[in-house]
């Protein structure tokens, strides 16, 4: 299991996208001076790449957890894969050269030993964001207001190609 990080191409060639991560509230990436992993999928015959986060905000179900722990101030900080923000990689020049290195072992430990259920989990929530978009369920699409899933619809087979 290989973990990368995204290009300055991806971000170059993907300024289009909504709720993905790094964009300011302008709509536009700020440049945080880090990069974060990202964990590559093939479901769906589509390349995803599910970043590792370390925050307060993977406060949602879409996720797969490696870790939680209390801040400096007390509030309880979730680390993990966030389901919700993965992105689709169109062109290998949207990943670095590098290999990213995580700082803990025991994080890729963690999901190296899960990359089946991972695979599983997140094939799951792909096909619940399908169907309630093919049955325009607010409900369940209300869970989704935040995730990147909602970019894809074409790749994901929601709208014909030549609606496009």
């Amino acid at each position: 299991m290989i973990f990368h990080e995204l290009s300055f191409d991806f971000y170059k060639d993907n300024s289009h996208l909504k709720e993905v991560l790094d964009k300011d509230s302008t709509g536009n990436f700020k440049d945080k001076g880090r990069g974060y992993a990202v964990l590559l999928v093939e479901v769906k015959g589509c390349k995803f790449a599910i970043p590792l986060r370390s925050t307060m905000h993977i406060g949602h179900k879409f996720n797969f957890t490696t870790r939680i722990y209390k801040a400096d101030n007390g509030r309880k900080v979730r680390h993990g894969l966030d389901y919700s923000k993965a992105v689709i990689i169109t062109s290998d020049v949207h990943l670095k050269t590098d290999l990213f290195k995580l700082k803990l072992k025991s994080d890729y430990v963690k999901i190296d030993n899960k990359e089946a259920k991972i695979y599983s989990d997140f094939e799951k929530i792909l096909d619940k964001y399908i169907l309630a978009v093919k049955n325009d369920d607010k409900n369940i699409l209300k869970e989704f207001r935040f995730s990147t899933l909602q970019n894809y619809h074409l790749e994901l087979g929601l709208i014909p190609k030549e609606a496009s």
